[in-house]
């Protein structure tokens, strides 16, 4: 049979089908009572095939899916359940979950979020990349669920790593600056110079370079080298100001040593809190107390009374009237003329000679009193 035969066969087999159709004939019905013949596929050149099957392919679209060209196949919807062999895609994939079940490579993953309780191997630093768009300021590690959210991300004004949670170090680790440390488990580096401490517990050694003051009590002005406790300006190398009374220890002219108060106060010093010698503000000086048992007052060395040059070869040396036992001694040329003595008080003759007397003694009191010459001079 020549191609123009088979030709007209077709024709002539459509033209029925469609008369069967207009006829109100099951037309599915029909086609399926049709006597099968073999047709080559050479003999098949366009119109539409309804209800194509064949052992591996079944048609049931009602509308074109699928499009085959030179270039590519096109279709609008694909069911796989296996892809064998590599796959290599062009463009954008978008699907509404996607399953791995093996390794799963990518040039750049960029994602919204991501869930997962599994281990993460890298080999390269992990990296937050700050665009035109978008900064990383906020980026870093956030971990949720819990009552508060906590944070360990680049924050800016100034940038930093804030950490809301404290940062613990394995023992024998430490925190370095430029490779230098510090801050290690019990001492901060050589580098660390200045800061702001509130508290400390026990130290072994400080050196401080420059003033001091210690919870407003203690001054140490670095300049004047003074050292206050209690005011803010000592008067002497240690002051201690207490109930308005600053007592000054230090020197007086850059030649002698001072220990007293600063203003016109008596001083005192003391023993079992009890004063022992006494500086009133006139500078009057009271060894002893009157409210106690009479103090012993030994002195090692010779002891001079209104003498700015004692004399060496005496151990007492008083530069005018004593008063002993009670009564007075004292010098001059006549017996006194004057004043109030008592009787028993003695004046020693200043000018002494032969046929005189060695003194005059009260033998009455009163203004001027009795006197007697006692101790005639004569020659030997």
């Amino acid at each position: 049979m020549n191609k123009t035969t088979v030709d007209q066969a077709l024709e002539l087999l459509g033209t029925a089908i469609k008369s069967q159709a207009a006829a109100n004939v099951n037309v599915e019905h029909f086609l399926q009572n049709l006597p099968k013949r073999s047709l080559s596929g050479d003999h098949i050149n366009g119109g539409k095939i309804v209800n194509f099957a064949s052992t591996g392919i079944a048609d049931r679209a009602t509308k074109t899916q699928l499009t085959i060209t030179d270039q590519e196949i096109a279709v609008d919807n694909l069911r796989v359940n296996t892809v064998k062999d590599n796959l290599a895609v062009e463009g954008n994939i978008t699907a509404q979950s996607m399953e791995v079940a093996g390794l799963l490579k990518a040039g750049l993953l960029q994602v919204d979020e991501i869930r997962a309780d599994v281990k993460l191997e890298k080999f390269s630093p992990l990296e937050f990349k700050s665009t035109s768009e978008d900064t990383y300021y906020g980026k870093g590690i956030i971990w949720t669920g819990g009552k508060i959210t906590k944070q360990f991300v680049m924050s800016a004004n100034p940038d930093r790593l804030f950490s809301t949670e404290n940062l613990d170090l394995a023992k024998d680790r430490h925190l370095s600056i430029n490779n230098v440390t510090v801050l290690n488990e019990n001492e901060l580096g050589p580098s660390v110079t200045k800061s702001n401490i509130k508290e400390l517990g026990r130290l072994r050694g400080l050196t401080v370079d420059g003033d001091i003051i210690v919870n407003q009590y203690m001054f140490y002005d670095s300049i004047s080298d003074r050292l206050g406790l209690g005011t803010d300006t000592p008067h002497a190398a240690l002051s201690v100001a207490e109930d308005a009374i600053e007592v000054v220890l230090g020197t007086r002219e850059s030649s002698r040593g001072m220990v007293g108060t600063y203003a016109s106060l008596p001083f005192d010093i003391v023993t079992d809190n009890r004063p022992r010698i006494s500086v009133e503000q006139n500078g009057d000086i009271k060894l002893g107390n009157t409210t106690q048992a009479p103090v012993q007052i030994s002195v090692h060395g010779k002891l001079a009374i209104k003498v700015k040059n004692p004399d060496p070869e005496v151990d007492l040396h008083v530069a005018g009237p004593i008063r002993y036992h009670g009564h007075i001694h004292m010098y001059g040329e006549v017996a006194p003329s004057a004043g109030e003595y008592v009787k028993g008080d003695v004046v020693w003759n200043t000018n002494p000679q032969v046929g005189s007397h060695a003194g005059w003694i009260c033998t009455a009191s009163g203004n001027p009193g009795r006197w007697a010459a006692f101790g005639a001079i004569v020659n030997v």
